[in-house]
């Protein structure tokens, strides 16, 4: 689906402290665009649920400023924001039936009875439990209560729809199947949707953008694509998927790419990210499944020697552990095709990689 041009949610200079000394939110400035899905990711303590709830209303900013379209948000209750709520453990209330529950929102807004009957009836189709109106949410079970919740959250019309780890307290398998749910809602719809998680698959495979947090900042703020292949730091570039890092320092820079040297006085090379100096400490980032063993190229490339550790089988792959002087833990993942040839455990190896499908990046974070 297109997004708006224009943004929906505005972040400008926003910053959080308790007790006026440690900030846990450190001047964000990002923006929703309207009929967006962006998710807030990140390690427990990094910001993203204390963000969420400063949108929400249920916090206050210590510093800047929030706008919802045109409007201020700051000093607005929750109730008077126009936005739905999805909390983990879904918040219905036990002693009303679904139909109830999916109604509370549209009673507290004022709406006649038949209005509020024809919008709980077709809440109740979009979700596909039109016949389980008259349940109690304890006959549910945790995904058609799931449900219930986003139809609530939903059925008023808000123009954003905030998530707080709602999927966090199912099994795997409905997790993946409610992602999907959550999706096609959301690309039916077209509403603005700001979904925090601490599960980074989740975020990936659900988001238009993914904002990375750490230390109360935005690390980077990228479609998954992005973050997932050009990531902004260290930190990032480790967050997000596996990444085999190599930390030396940077001994030059020359037409998009630099020249990092490890202590012993290997060198690799590979891209080069944004605001890298020669002389500083950086950390080339590398993914395991672009990483090739004595494949014979004759290209530039990356070259590392070591000694195999391990092999897993992992289905439609196999994860290779290899022990080198220059990185700890260094993992290849190879997929499990039909003629692969593979090395046996203690063999000592090459390993290369271009110098293309690796960035050198600051391991200064923002």
């Amino acid at each position: 689906m297109p997004l708006s041009s224009s943004p929906l949610v505005t972040f400008s200079h926003v910053a959080k402290t308790y007790d006026g000394a440690i900030y846990v939110i450190r001047d964000l400035n990002f923006e929703i665009s309207d009929g967006e899905f962006l998710s807030l990711l990140g390690p427990s303590g990094s910001g993203k649920t204390t963000t969420l709830m400063m949108l929400a209303g249920f916090e206050a900013p210590s510093g800047g400023t929030i706008r919802l379209g045109d409007r201020t948000l700051n000093e607005l209750p929750p109730h008077k924001r126009d936005i739905g709520m999805v909390f983990q453990n879904y918040a219905l209330f036990p002693h009303m039936t679904v139909a109830e529950n999916i109604a509370f929102p549209l009673s507290v807004r004022g709406l006649s009875k038949p209005e509020q009957r024809e919008r709980v009836s077709r809440a109740l189709d979009m979700i596909e439990l039109g016949r389980l109106g008259d349940r109690k949410p304890g006959q549910l079970s945790g995904g058609q209560q799931q449900r219930v919740a986003l139809a609530r959250a939903l059925v008023f019309e808000p123009r954003l729809v905030l998530m707080d780890e709602p999927l966090g307290a199912l099994d795997k398998a409905l997790r993946e199947t409610m992602q999907y749910e959550i999706k096609r809602l959301h690309h039916r719809l077209g509403v603005t949707v700001v979904y925090v998680t601490h599960d980074q698959g989740e975020a990936l495979t659900m988001s238009d953008r993914v904002a990375v947090f750490h230390g109360g900042a935005i690390q980077q703020i990228a479609p998954p694509s992005e973050l997932y292949e050009d990531p902004a730091n260290a930190f990032v570039a480790d967050f997000i998927g596996e990444n085999n890092g190599i930390e030396g320092e940077v001994e030059r820079l020359d037409t998009g790419y630099a020249t990092l040297r490890m202590p012993g006085g290997r060198t690799f090379r590979g891209k080069a990210g944004g605001d890298l100096k020669a002389g500083e400490t950086a950390m080339l980032a590398l993914r395991p499944e672009r990483v090739s063993v004595d494949n014979g190229s004759s290209e530039a490339r990356n070259q590392l020697s070591g000694t195999v550790e391990e092999i897993i089988y992992c289905g439609d792959h196999r994860r290779i552990y290899i022990a080198t002087e220059s990185a700890r833990n260094f993992i290849i993942k190879v997929p499990n095709t039909q003629h692969t040839v593979l090395p046996a455990s203690g063999e000592s190896v090459r390993v290369n990689w271009r110098y293309d499908d690796c960035k050198i990046v600051s391991a200064a974070q923002a």
